[in-house]
């Protein structure tokens, strides 16, 4: 039985390239874009088109009929017509009344009100502060039109207006979860503890909506550990346009506390997608879990045997095993990822080549590539090492899980701690590569640093 059929994703290229024409199009029509698309390339090494949310089209029958032949479909219902790709990552299109004849894009940041102040302009911003969608027409020239949006767990294209109530309670959401505490100590009940307030969350604002505040405090919580990923946010961040080019969240888990790490995202809204196993070797396998309106994915990594990967194992309980592989040591000498460590890595859209020249130039290494295709190029900058706890660490080598050598090496040096992924996608290729990224994985087990 093929655990993956569903998940069988495949290059779109026709589809890529009609989403290409439009912004290419666009840039030669109205400057403004291809400023912005040059500002891009040079000073953040991503390229627009991995920043776009939506593309307008004024609506005809010739264009229905080409979005369709490439494999979009209608998205939700209402006066609002979307069409969204289900089997590629691409931006969704939007086709315009044709009385209004609009043609454009929607860049998508994390503030618009950032992205205005770093060009010193003042534009009007459709939508409530820290609504769930909000717009501004930045640029409007020879018929095409420039949107930067805000998303906050809606797919909406339209801003609404939200009650004080609604912000305040929003505001303390995300206030609560990056504030929770996340010990190296009973994690257990910390575990508990973190899932309770997930579900609390839930309640308060939606579950949209707490799905997008978790991945937020997620990544703030990482970025403040992680060097190369607060020097790339400077870079995105003098553009005003934040993390909105990620790609996809990594957490690594305990074998004990899996089971919860999943429920706790199926709490928020995410759906299973595709299991990886790396082999008998590599000793590790990860479950892809994705929340398509909030636009969200998550890949969580946690050691596995061959036969176990047959099996549900992100629903049922996996028992505790002797021998730590790499994930599971990585979890039992800094934490659990979504308890003290945070992330693993964050995977964001680059260009790649560029992203690892211009890192390289302000002392970010890159790990060698483990994936280098056409349409899928990835690399880990290199980890830093994180101090680890002498108490935490001798009780591990008592327990026999690692040798006192390792022990005496971890406490003076450190272990291996986290990464940001430079990632290029091309074609819409929506899925991973789970052969190659074994190699990688195995570099970053603490026991090779």
């Amino acid at each position: 039985m093929d655990i993956n059929a569903e998940f069988q994703w495949k290059c779109q290229p026709e589809a890529e390239a009609f989403i290409l024409e439009i912004v290419d199009r666009a840039a030669r029509s109205n400057p403004d874009i291809s400023i912005l698309s040059n500002e891009l390339l040079t000073k953040t090494s991503t390229r627009l088109f991995d920043w776009i949310d939506h593309v307008i089209v004024p609506e005809s029958e010739a264009a229905l009929a080409k979005i369709r032949e490439i494999g979009y479909e209608r998205q939700g219902n209402g006066n609002q017509v979307v069409y969204n790709h289900p089997g590629a990552q691409l931006p969704r299109v939007q086709l315009q009344s044709s009385k209004a004849h609009e043609a454009g894009l929607a860049v998508v940041v994390d503030s618009i009100s950032d992205f205005l102040m770093v060009r010193g302009e003042k534009r009007q911003i459709e939508g409530t502060h820290f609504g769930e969608f909000r717009r501004c027409k930045y640029s409007e020239k020879n018929g095409v039109t420039l949107w930067i949006i805000e998303r906050r767990g809606s797919l909406s294209l339209l801003p609404h207006k939200e009650t004080a109530k609604e912000m305040e309670s929003r505001y303390k959401a995300l206030e609560r979860w990056v504030t929770r505490p996340r010990p190296l100590e009973n994690e257990d009940q910390a575990m508990l503890e973190t899932i309770e307030l997930a579900q609390e969350l839930v309640e308060e604002v939606g579950q949209q909506r707490a799905a997008w505040t978790v991945l937020e405090g997620e990544r703030r919580y990482w970025q403040a550990r992680n060097t190369a990923g607060q020097i790339q946010k400077n870079r995105q961040d003098r553009l005003g346009m934040g993390w909105a080019n990620h790609d996809h969240h990594t957490f690594r888990s305990s074998r004990k506390r899996f089971q919860q790490l999943v429920h706790l995202f199926e709490l928020l809204g995410f759906h299973c997608r595709e299991r990886f196993y790396a082999g008998e070797e590599a000793g590790w396998g990860a479950q892809v879990m994705e929340n398509p309106i909030c636009r969200l994915v998550l890949f969580l990594d946690v050691d596995l045997s061959g036969e176990e990967i047959t099996e549900d194992f992100a629903h049922e309980p996996l028992p505790e095993i002797d021998k730590l592989g790499t994930i599971g040591l990585w979890c039992a000498l800094h934490g659990d990822s979504i308890l003290k460590s945070g992330m693993h890595h964050l995977e964001a859209q680059f260009m790649f080549d560029e992203l690892a020249q211009d890192l390289g130039g302000m002392g970010i290494k890159m790990m060698n590539p483990f994936s280098s295709f056409s349409y899928l190029r990835q690399a880990f900058t290199a980890g830093e090492n994180w101090q680890v706890d002498p108490v935490h660490v001798k009780r591990l080598a008592k327990q026999g899980k690692i040798t006192e050598e390792q022990a005496d090496k971890f406490i003076v040096h450190g272990a291996i701690g986290s990464h940001l992924e430079n990632l290029q996608r091309r074609e819409g290729f929506k899925g991973f590569n789970p052969k190659s990224v074994s190699i990688i994985i195995k570099q970053t087990d603490p026991r090779l640093s």
